[in-house]
């Protein structure tokens, strides 16, 4: 088996990790955004005069966006973003056009 072969043999688990991670993705942004949760960050402190709770609220929020934009551009293309798309065997084409 070469090791292209193997980086097909891995894609469906790539896909399904990939399902899985955005199963995951709105279920910790739900635990990281639940009042007792963000309770623990309530604290005086001031970044650039902003409360740190709004601070922390508007990161989780950001986080969230952006895993969710990456994942969903991995779910979109099938596979991983730096993966190249491998050029079928024009011999193997002709076997499967029959």
């Amino acid at each position: 088996m070469t090791a292209s072969a193997n980086d097909r043999a891995d894609e469906p688990l790539r896909h399904r990790k990939t399902r899985d991670r955005a199963l995951i993705l709105p279920l910790a942004g739900l635990i990281l955004l639940t009042p007792p949760v963000a309770g623990i960050f309530h604290l005086d402190a001031k970044i650039a005069g902003i409360p740190f709770t709004v601070v922390y609220l508007f990161a989780v929020w950001a986080l969230l966006i952006a895993g969710s934009a990456a994942l969903s551009r991995r779910l979109r293309d099938g596979h991983d973003p730096g993966a190249l798309p491998e050029a079928q065997d024009p011999a193997e084409q002709s076997d499967t056009a029959d």
